[in-house]
């Protein structure tokens, strides 16, 4: 590399902006069009779902939080995990989320095309999946201060708008809007409050953690922030709110307003409340916001995928083209195209499974994102130690290690539940091949071009 080549990410994220980036990474199709799947298969107990996943969120996050304030990188938890478990652990968690981040923009798109054909029946899924495309890989090659800014306008939008939703739904709940047929009883008068048993609670977990996915995304963000050390854990502390309020509310308001059996993956569940709460009018706007909340996680997908294939090529796991960064604007160009290219794997996936495309790249992006979550848990102790030897423990996570103990075992729990439904037994079997397949390159090709970092 050049002088004159930057080797450094600008630092040009602000708190706002990591506090709005996590809640933009969340809040996506995922929770809008996907919730819809996940109360088809668990029924009003969904909200169970939601609280553990929100749970298991809340813990990840912090141990993030404490080894990304004292160590802010790009690519952080890949980072961190090579340091604390070897090479091979941190290759494997950098490829396994660039691969579930990958996945989560395509289906992204789908959710997207969904979305339009409310307003527009005739127009192609791929041509929007392009336009998209396009646009939003310039957003991200303009430079990271723009992109925070994008991403800040785009996730508040999506705040406000739930926030409207819990309080229409609530007052129509509660009688003070003229609903008579919204009502708490929904959630027990049709086979009770559990109708598919544990089973179906496990059945929903891999979409309701791909919901959750992407509030890791700030961990990437971490070395462009100006000062991590205060700003990470005032974005923690504002997406556990957020993260408590706008999901398991908003799932609880859903639950009550449309039967859970009639929702799935060919509308949003949000849209078919709004219509029945508001009317048409109603619909159309959280039709915008649902598909203004794709573009978002698109924006952040593509950020965060980006920087973790810089990463991966900065230690020498692939070719150093994706560790060079543009010349004037500090971004890892190679990088962003690359990543930006895999969100036509969901269109190809679109002509060819219409009716399954969602759900498989959603589970499989949630299986990926859960891998990564228990890396993350698996790393902590030993960056810990080691930050605390060199003075840079500045955070701790409150209640270790037990804290680090309950969530390895919550998350060991639901990879174990993929075990009690067809599905989910393929799809823990296509994980499992795509770690391995992952781990024949690192001991093939990769281990022989890693350049340790100190």
């Amino acid at each position: 590399m050049s002088d004159t080549t930057p080797s450094e990410l600008t630092k040009g994220l602000k708190a706002r902006h990591l506090t709005m980036m996590a809640i933009g990474g969340v809040i996506g199709a995922g929770f809008f069009l996907g919730a819809g799947a996940a109360i088809n298969t668990a029924g009003p107990a969904v909200i169970l779902c939601y609280l553990l996943g929100g749970i298991v969120t809340l813990l990840v996050m912090m141990m993030l939080t404490e080894m990304a304030v004292g160590m802010p990188v790009a690519g952080s938890f890949q980072k961190y995990a090579t340091i604390t478990m070897g090479p091979w652990a941190g290759f494997v968690t950098g490829w396994t989320y660039w691969l579930a981040f990958l996945i989560g923009p395509a289906s992204e798109c789908i959710a997207a095309g969904t979305f339009l054909n409310l307003w527009f029946p005739h127009i192609p899924i791929w041509v929007f999946c392009l336009v998209v495309a396009i646009l939003l890989t310039i957003v991200n090659i303009i430079g990271v201060t723009f992109f925070g800014e994008m991403e800040f306008w785009l996730s508040l939008i999506k705040v406000v708008a739930l926030v409207a939703f819990i309080i229409w739904g609530a007052a129509a709940i509660t009688g003070i809007a003229p609903h008579t047929d919204v009502t708490l009883a929904n959630m027990t008068n049709d086979r009770g409050f559990m109708p598919a048993g544990i089973v179906g609670l496990f059945g929903a977990m891999m979409m309701v953690i791909f919901s959750f996915g992407g509030t890791e995304a700030i961990g990437t963000a971490a070395e462009e922030s100006a000062h991590p050390e205060q700003d990470l854990p005032k974005v923690l502390r504002s997406t556990l709110l957020r993260i408590i309020v706008l999901y398991v509310l908003s799932i609880a308001v859903l639950v009550c307003v449309v039967p859970w059996a009639t929702a799935g993956t060919s509308s949003s569940p949000f849209v078919d409340a709004m219509d029945i709460l508001g009317g048409p009018a109603a619909a159309n706007i959280m039709n915008f916001v649902v598909l203004t909340a794709a573009l978002s996680c698109i924006d952040t997908g593509v950020y965060a995928t980006s920087r973790m294939l810089f990463s991966l090529s900065r230690d020498g796991f692939f070719p150093s083209v994706f560790a060079k960064l543009h010349p004037t604007r500090k971004v890892p160009l190679a990088a962003i195209l690359v990543s930006s290219c895999m969100l036509f794997v969901g269109v190809i996936l679109m002509v060819l499974a219409p009716d399954f495309a969602y759900l498989w790249l959603g589970s499989l992006s949630g299986f990926g994102f859960l891998f990564a979550w228990l890396m993350i848990c698996l790393s902590e102790p030993g960056m810990r130690k080691r930050l605390e030897a060199q003075g840079r423990l500045l955070w701790k996570v409150p209640g270790n290690p037990i804290t680090q103990w309950v969530a390895v075992i919550l998350i060991a729990v639901i990879f174990l539940g993929l075990l009690t439904y067809e599905s989910g037994r393929y799809i823990l079997l296509a994980g499992l091949i795509w770690l391995g397949l992952a781990s024949v390159y690192y001991f093939a090709i990769g281990r022989r071009t890693y350049k340790a970092q100190e």
